[in-house]
């Protein structure tokens, strides 16, 4: 009896040890969500696909196309700037071919895709027999499609295309190996960490003519991608504690006893106040993008819960008033259990929203 009478004790909803519980619930299980997202590697940028280079396909063009290993060591990034889609880059870029089947000049074409280069350097030549090896310093700006859409939670696959306009892969061919493409080691731009190198070689075609598939144009390119990963969780924390810590705000007012009319009407319209008080402060950190990101459904999400929370707290403040007037006990005790119910309604909500929008 004595431990039947302790589990009603502990889970009656009307009691403010049963909410304490539930809110505490809540923020337990929320860093746990974010960590979750954070920790693994999450990214829907798109990389070029290229079509490869194989012993088939070599065998296709014939004696006369010429193999040119390339490679990429990057120095340093003067300028990353995520958010802005603003990226220079400082780099090594090699070339090593033989010097009996294709001109220098040729090599010196070299061009890289959705970039502009800045400078560079006068090729540093060294030839051994018919071997050259020819490098470049190269400054270059580069603009890349980058994807939003998990941000803050988004991880980045970065693309570098070098490629070469003045010849078609029947002439020249390149070729690259993961161990070909270097970084400092120095190098770790603000809150990103490098996880991992990929590299790929190979062409792609442009179609000229849409009706005439005959017209179309082969260039011959190399594909560097470096994945960046979060190594911060700064901004992540600096936009969600104020949110969240808003929304408890409309949480709390339910622990109030339903007697305290303006204590919970001024949490509520606080809660709400402060959220869109605080757009502001979010949108100078996110990304200038034109669709919705997990950060902009979470707010918006949080917005509409802390409203519906306030239009609670009106219609229970209002029902209270109207039955103090006639002096009904019972009536109180029902409000007070509606008021535990709507908040444990919303307590589950809250949960189960954020889980969704944040792990999908």
């Amino acid at each position: 009896m004595m431990v039947k009478a302790l589990l009603k004790k502990v889970f009656d909803i009307n009691t403010t040890r049963f909410k304490t519980g539930l809110l505490t619930v809540i923020l337990v299980y929320l860093p746990i969500i974010f960590s979750v997202a954070l920790h693994f590697f999450n990214s829907t940028d798109l990389t070029p696909s290229l079509k490869p280079i194989n012993t088939e396909f070599i065998k296709k063009l014939g004696p006369f196309a010429v193999r040119v290993n390339v490679g990429m060591y990057i120095k340093n990034f003067p300028v990353f700037d995520l958010n802005k889609n603003s990226f220079v880059v400082d780099a090594v870029v090699w070339f090593e071919f033989n010097g009996d089947e294709i001109m220098l000049e040729t090599i010196d074409k070299f061009s890289i895709d959705n970039g502009k280069i800045i400078s560079k350097s006068p090729p540093d030549i060294r030839i051994t027999g018919d071997h050259v090896l020819v490098k470049y310093n190269v400054l270059f700006e580069l603009k890349t499609d980058l994807q939003f859409q998990k941000f803050p939670f988004e991880d980045h696959r970065f693309p570098i295309i070098l490629s070469n306009d003045a010849v078609t892969p029947n002439e020249m061919y390149f070729m690259v190996d993961v161990t070909s493409f270097q970084l400092s080691p120095s190098l770790a731009p603000f809150g990103w960490k490098v996880r991992d190198l990929n590299v790929d070689a190979g062409y792609l075609p442009m179609m000229l003519d849409r009706q005439d598939k005959t017209k179309k144009t082969e260039n011959p390119k190399a594909l560097f991608i470096i994945n960046f990963a979060k190594s911060s969780v700064r901004k992540t924390l600096i936009i969600f504690i104020p949110l969240y810590s808003a929304v408890l705000l409309s949480l709390l007012a339910f622990m109030m006893n339903v007697a305290n009319t303006t204590g919970k009407i001024s949490l509520a319209i606080t809660a709400v106040t402060a959220l869109l008080g605080y757009r502001f402060v979010i949108e100078q950190m996110m990304p200038q993008v034109s669709y919705f990101t997990t950060t902009d459904l979470i707010y918006l999400f949080l917005l509409i819960f802390s409203f519906l929370c306030f239009l609670a707290h009106l219609l229970l403040t209002r029902q209270y008033l109207t039955l103090t007037k006639q002096d009904s006990s019972a009536a109180t005790d029902h409000i007070e259990r509606t008021n535990s119910i709507i908040f444990i309604a919303m307590s589950l909500l809250l949960i189960a929203v954020t889980t969704y929008i944040i792990l999908s």
